[in-house]
């Protein structure tokens, strides 16, 4: 996503004093809302305490295995999401870690990786990398990398998503100009396509395939706010885009977050106006939800049926049916992802760790 190392020191600054409150036991009086909803949050058993430079997480719902792309440490961190138990890393040594780009220092993000993750049904996990390759390895502790996949780019592979019926990931570069997105076989690793947007499109955000219309969207921010849709059997270009009128956004971002939620939703963040749902058959925008803007990473758990939208001053509950807003968890940080079996739900902290949560019932 758009803000991981180059912002650490200030957008973070109030994740740090919110892990603080929560590691010292103590509750302010303004999180006492929270309580009535979720309990309070704990670190993960043996969560790395190093965590500096992260990206985005996902959690396998099937197999219980929650996975972050940490920087920190050059790996993806394996947690048991059943036993809330950090089980170790994967792949470690073999990413471009927290690094500036050669042409521009103080640029943190768009060359260090990994960035998105996602495991396939083949028992693989997929990352971003911060050189434009995709990265494959085995979903377990301790894993090495299995392939390593150029993508004929330069700047950091960031967001992906995965379509099971095809075994197709999608995967989108952010740190090239003009920026692309390419398709890739998960059976075979090969490249099936390449689409390359214009040269003045600023910028890729997170991408999702909806298994109840078969295609792929991909958040497209900036001037013309916009979900590209791409269907995996008429590659490269896109069948159609759907709107988002969207203003403000940490770092400028116009749209960044997407999941698919129930009901043909898809839920996306409009920049500081808010969340709002997308209807993934026509994209129609429903009303924004304030307490959801200014998002990075944003989450749908079928388990609570709750959206969890990632922000680096706390994390925004927001109720999946009635689209009502349910309350703010002293969580600051840009990624989210819960399992549904369990419906705990897990925050990484800059300089804290692994943090989970539940609701109470």
């Amino acid at each position: 996503m758009k803000w991981i190392q180059s912002v650490v020191c200030s957008a973070f600054a109030g994740a740090l004093v919110a892990g603080a409150v929560i590691s010292s036991g103590q509750t302010p009086a303004a999180d006492q809302k929270a309580l009535q909803h979720f309990t309070k949050a704990v670190l993960v058993k043996n969560s790395p305490s190093n965590l500096r430079a992260f990206d985005v997480s996902w959690n396998d719902n099937a197999k219980q295995r929650y996975y972050l792309a940490d920087r920190t440490n050059n790996a993806i961190d394996l947690v048991d999401s059943a036993t809330d138990t950090f089980l170790g890393f994967i792949g470690k040594g073999h990413f471009t870690g927290s690094r500036p780009c050669p042409n521009n220092p103080k640029d943190l993000r768009l060359c260090s990786g990994p960035n998105g993750v996602v495991t396939d049904d083949l028992g693989h996990v997929w990352s971003g990398d911060g050189d434009a390759n995709v990265i494959e390895a085995e979903e377990k502790a301790g894993a090495a990398v299995l392939r390593v996949i150029p993508t004929n780019g330069k700047g950091r592979i960031d967001e992906l998503a995965y379509d099971p019926v095809d075994r197709i990931l999608m995967a989108e570069n952010d740190g090239d100009t003009p920026p692309y997105v390419v398709f890739l076989s998960v059976t075979n690793g090969s490249m099936l396509n390449r689409y390359v947007y214009p040269k003045d499109q600023d910028g890729m955000e997170q991408p999702a395939w909806d298994r109840q219309t078969g295609l792929f969207y991909q958040n497209v921010p900036g001037e013309k706010n916009r979900l590209d849709v791409f269907d995996p059997h008429r590659l490269p270009n896109p069948i159609k885009s759907f709107p988002v009128e969207c203003s403000g956004g940490l770092l400028g971002l116009t749209l960044s977050g997407l999941t698919v939620g129930p009901r043909w939703q898809l839920m996306t963040v409009c920049g500081s106006v808010g969340g709002v749902t997308v209807d993934a058959r026509d994209g129609k925008v429903g009303k924004p939800i304030p307490e959801g803007g200014d998002a990075d990473e944003v989450w749908y758990d079928p388990g609570s049926g709750n959206y969890y939208s990632s922000r680096n001053s706390n994390l925004a509950v927001v109720d999946a049916t009635t689209w009502k807003f349910v309350t703010n968890i002293p969580l600051g940080s840009h990624s989210v992802a819960a399992n549904a079996r369990n419906k705990h739900v897990f925050v990484p902290v800059a300089g804290k760790g692994i943090f989970v949560v539940k609701p109470t019932e």
